[in-house]
């Protein structure tokens, strides 16, 4: 019986984000702390005679079925193995979209490892490296699905010597889409001369604290495009019991650290009661999927 195969989609947090430079091409050169949450959309993906794919989910009102990234990812393995891949391929889409979690490019790498796992073929490291990144700068991080320290334009990408610690996270969008493009081209804050990851930084016992004494730069710009992002952390921070609050990639979606389960249900609770119109869900890091 010809079953479909499901996999998750993990959504991704940067847990600090610094701009470096922009680069004479126009993109951005930075470093982050990048991991992943146990939650995130779902992949279906199952042979068939033609090609076909659908989305479904809370997320998939506004989502186009012609002009998707997980289109374009079937296309390059495609022009990579120089033969036509006929499966059917449906989308859950479960978190928001536009939303600073990395939805899209999480999406198309682990459509990749659904169409590897289902048609057991090999890609070359570099030319593999090279297809992902053509897909978007986060894809690679993606596609890896481990804890990284990402730099560059998002190709460089460190391994961390251990894990960090797989704190409870409570996820917060206010339902407004933020566009990455936007949010860059308004940023003029670069940090060049700024020494990053210092070694105590992976120390578990200080982990909170070497990631309170940095930020994300990308944060400022979208709390002027996005006001309700600085009324979201602000309230993260004066009403919870959080131990870190931050705003991932490039916004909308706001997220707090907290030590245990009955902190992280409590700020949701209030969260929910202060902010009407308003996406939040309850997860924890996850170092590796």
């Amino acid at each position: 019986m010809n079953e479909s195969k499901k996999y998750i989609s993990p959504l991704k947090l940067n847990l600090y984000l610094h701009l470096i430079n922009k680069a004479n091409d126009g993109y951005h050169n930075l470093e982050s702390l990048m991991t992943f949450c146990d939650y995130g959309d779902y992949i279906y993906i199952k042979k068939e005679k033609d090609f076909s794919f659908t989305i479904d989910g809370p997320f998939s009102k506004n989502l186009s079925k012609t002009e998707n990234i997980i289109l374009d990812a079937v296309k390059l393995v495609e022009k990579h193995l120089k033969f036509k891949i006929n499966v059917h391929i449906k989308l859950t889409k479960n978190i928001p979209v536009a939303s600073g979690m990395g939805g899209g490019s999480s999406n198309a790498a682990t459509v990749i490892h659904c169409l590897k796992d289902l048609l057991e073929f090999s890609i070359e490291k570099n030319s593999m490296n090279s297809l992902l990144f053509s897909l978007g700068a986060d894809v690679p991080f993606c596609f890896f699905r481990t804890t990284a320290i990402v730099r560059g334009k998002g190709e460089k990408i460190e391994f961390l010597s251990s894990e960090i610690p797989e704190f409870p996270v409570l996820l917060i969008n206010p339902l407004i889409e933020v566009s990455t493009k936007k949010i860059f081209e308004s940023t003029k804050l670069f940090n060049e001369k700024r020494k990053d990851c210092d070694v105590d930084f992976f120390n578990p016992d200080l982990f909170l604290e070497g990631l309170n004494k940095k930020n994300n730069d990308l944060e400022g710009v979208a709390e002027r495009i996005c006001p309700i992002i600085k009324k979201i952390t602000s309230f993260l921070k004066a009403e919870t019991n959080s131990k870190l609050v931050r705003m991932t990639g490039s916004g909308a979606t706001c997220f707090g650290l907290f030590d245990n389960i009955s902190d992280l249900n409590q700020a949701d609770i209030l969260i929910n009661s202060m902010f009407k119109e308003i996406w939040t869900k309850k997860t924890k890091i996850i170092n590796k999927i």
